[in-house]
Order: C-alpha cells, then sequence, then structure tokens
C-alpha cells in the first residue's frame, strides 16, 4: 500500500489548554509577535494572557469597569493597555498644545467620552474628541449668558450643567436653554458649585449655601435651604445627596475637612490633617482624597475617621487640583512648572512619576500652576495659565522623560 503523509499539526490546531502551556515559555516580546500572525492566536493571548496583566495597571487597568474607561474615546486591546500604562509609568508621550491665550486664566475642564469641556473667562466651549489627535482645534458649542463675570467653577451631570461666576451669579444650562440668577452678593467672591439631582450647592469667601430646585411655568428657579457660615474653597455632594463634604480654605486647628448632613443639618469635623484644602474627590461611600495647600495629598477614610494614606510631592509643592482613575492612579496637579505627580493608591511612600510640559516661547510664565486635570486611559489633559497641554502617552516612539527616581540619581551623582 502506499503510505500517506500525515497532516502537519498547526499551532492553531491545538486546543485551548495546550496553547495556553506553551504561551508560558514565551516572552511578552514573543505573545505580540504570535498576535500578529493570526487573528485566532491573537484572540486566546487576549483573552487569556493579556487580559490578567491589564487588569490593576495603572492607568489603564479594567478591573470592575473603573470610571476613567467611560470617557475613554477610542476602545483599546488588552496589549495597547499595557503598553500605554508602561509608557505612563515611564515617562513616554507625545505633548499637543492648544488654545493659547495671551492672558492669563485658572481654566477648568470636564472630559467625557466624546467632548472636553473648557471655561475660559466668561464663556464655557465644548470641543470633540478626534481620531487624529486629542481634540479638534475648532470649538463646536459655546455656552454662555448675557450676563458677564468669570467663571470660576462648573459641573456636568447627565444633561445639566450647572455654573457659578465670581460675582455671585450661577446659571444652570440644559436642552438649550440657560436660567440665570444671582445666588450671592456681587462683593463675595463665588469658589465652586456642585449638585446632585434636584439639590444644588455654591460656596463664596462668605459662606456655602444650599439650595432646592424649583420649575415655576417653565423657568428653573433655586429656593435657599441652608446655609453654612464658613469660606469652604470646595465642597461636592455624595451621590444620592445625603451628604456634603467641603474643605475649608483654612483652618487654624488643622482640620479642614467637614462633613454635613443634609437632612438632619447636622455638621461634623472630620480627623484629617489638612490646614486648606484646594480640591476634594469622593472615590466612594467611605473614601475621600484632598489635594492640599500643605504639599499633601490624604486618603480619608470616613469608616476609621483619619486619613489612611498620605501622598507627598517631593519637591514640596501645594496639590491645586487632584485626577483619580477610578482604580489605583492618582493624579495631582501642582502649584509650580505646571507639574503633574502620578501616585498609585497602594504606595503612598513614593511617587510613580513626574510630568513636565515643555516650555514654549509664547508663555511668559513658565511657573504655571495646574489649574485643573482630566484624563483617559491614553490622554492626560493640563491646563494651565495660557494654554491647554495634552499628552498622548500611546506614543510608543516618543521621546522618554522619566523622572521616577529623580533623587536616587542626584544621591548616585553625589557618591560619584
Amino acid at each position: 500500500m502506499e503510505n500517506k503523509r500525515r497532516k502537519p499539526i498547526r499551532l492553531i490546531d491545538l486546543n485551548l489548554d495546550c496553547l495556553l502551556r506553551i504561551f508560558d515559555f514565551c516572552s511578552e516580546q514573543d505573545c505580540l509577535n504570535l498576535c500578529r500572525a493570526h487573528r485566532f492566536l491573537r484572540n486566546v493571548i487576549e483573552q487569556n494572557i493579556f487580559y490578567m496583566k491589564t487588569l490593576d495597571v495603572l492607568m489603564c487597568g479594567h478591573r470592575d469597569s473603573p470610571r476613567i474607561s467611560k470617557r475613554t474615546y477610542n476602545s483599546l486591546s488588552y496589549a495597547t493597555r499595557l503598553s500605554i500604562s508602561r509608557n505612563w509609568l515611564q515617562g513616554r508621550y507625545r505633548e499637543y498644545d492648544y488654545y493659547h491665550h495671551a492672558q492669563m486664566f485658572p481654566t477648568k475642564l470636564i472630559l467625557e467620552r466624546n467632548f472636553l469641556y473648557v471655561t475660559h473667562m466668561d464663556y464655557l466651549r465644548v470641543y470633540g474628541r478626534a481620531n487624529n489627535e486629542p481634540l479638534q482645534r475648532r470649538y463646536q458649542r459655546e455656552i454662555s449668558t448675557s450676563v458677564r463675570g468669570d467663571i470660576s467653577s462648573f459641573t456636568k451631570k447627565q444633561d445639566t450643567i450647572f455654573v457659578g461666576r465670581i460675582t455671585g451669579n450661577c446659571y444652570i444650562w440644559e436642552d438649550g436653554f440657560a436660567y440665570d440668577q444671582q445666588l450671592h452678593s456681587a462683593k463675595e467672591y463665588l469658589h465652586c458649585v456642585d449638585f446632585e439631582d434636584d439639590l444644588y450647592v455654591t460656596s463664596t469667601n462668605v459662606c456655602a449655601k444650599l439650595w432646592y430646585r424649583t420649575n415655576e411655568l417653565g423657568m428653573v428657579y433655586l429656593e435657599e435651604l441652608a446655609e453654612l457660615p464658613q469660606e469652604f474653597k470646595v465642597i461636592k455632594l455624595s451621590e444620592g445627596g445625603e451628604r456634603l463634604f467641603g474643605g475649608l480654605y483654612t483652618d487654624s486647628g488643622r482640620q479642614a475637612l467637614r462633613e454635613y448632613d443634609v437632612e438632619s443639618g447636622k455638621e461634623s469635623v472630620l480627623n484629617s490633617n489638612s490646614l486648606s484644602i484646594y480640591d476634594l474627590l469622593i472615590k466612594d461611600e467611605h473614601i475621600l482624597f484632598t489635594g492640599n495647600f500643605d504639599t499633601t495629598c490624604h486618603l480619608y477614610d470616613r469608616r476609621s475617621n483619619r486619613d489612611e494614606a498620605i501622598f507627598e510631592d517631593p519637591f514640596d509643592s501645594s496639590f491645586y487640583c487632584i485626577e483619580y482613575d477610578g482604580l489605583y492612579a492618582l493624579l495631582c496637579g501642582t502649584k509650580y512648572h505646571s507639574r503633574v505627580n502620578l501616585y498609585d493608591i497602594r504606595m503612598p511612600n513614593k511617587y510613580q512619576q513626574l510630568y513636565f510640559p515643555r516650555r514654549t516661547k509664547r508663555a511668559k510664565n513658565q511657573s504655571s500652576p495646574v489649574y485643573s486635570l482630566a484624563c483617559d486611559n491614553r490622554y492626560l489633559f493640563v491646563a494651565t495659565d495660557h494654554n491647554l497641554r495634552v499628552f498622548d502617552f500611546k506614543e510608543n516612539y516618543a521621546e522618554r522623560r522619566d523622572y521616577s527616581n529623580v533623587f536616587s540619581d542626584k544621591r548616585r551623582i553625589a557618591m560619584l
């Protein structure tokens, strides 16, 4: 009988268990090469190898669908997530410069999947996201009213935007209409605003006030509910509006973090060692992040009533704003040189990376604070005095600017 040649067994013909056993002996680069070789191998490696490796990576982790992923413009493969996360940690990114303005202004930002909201002077502009670069150069919409005054704070939830001007005038924008109302005296300086459902809150250099939203004859009106006679630099309502958390502009007893029960009207002094709080984020019903004047960021736990972790700035600079990825990464914008620090909340004693925007010839002041931060998995948006800087961490061949061991390098040089 004529012998028949056996058909060779291909790699893609093996079952999953055999493939995973083989991949155990492959390096990460080998796995990336196999992903390019065949679609079937790419799917197996993505779902069984890179999926596990990227569950908890900084800025690109996907465990429990963190908030940062909901505002990422394009979906990312697990292999891409791993690469981008390493670029965040190694300081490898391409930098973009947007919306330069000659007059200095503390711009505020809110980032969504398809839009970026940017304030300047008395207007709020909406810019669309783009495929070939972080943002579109021309704005799609400008949101403003006939009343003039610099915008100091705004927040957006669902399709409603609440905007506060430094003159105490605020407006609610929804369905293409703006409803203006003078909520504070023009002599007061409005610091911040927030809202949750029909409950609104404003804070000035004199007091903070709670408001209840009503609709009369098709017009929106805010009625005053309560007044807190302190100067809160930042104030936030919890989800559902049951509690109000605020950070005082200054407290001589170094207990600037406060909690206010909306229903009972009881105010509590929280045991956080803070002289002055510039920014506050609510992680969940128990955990708060505060960016402080005294060069630290605190992780406060309501269950233990104390600071469970403290993140220090290596150059003793105040933290003007903070951002959280929803998992383990914490970003802090500092007072000088437009610098942003990256921290891992699992490792409070060391920063992971520092990001410095490049110096530009147009900017007169090269030591701008970071007034506002926004980010998704791929981009970091930094608002400075004169422009908006955007860092793209998907650029694998971009210049590496690694400041993660700056103090170790100084010690090594000194020893030589």
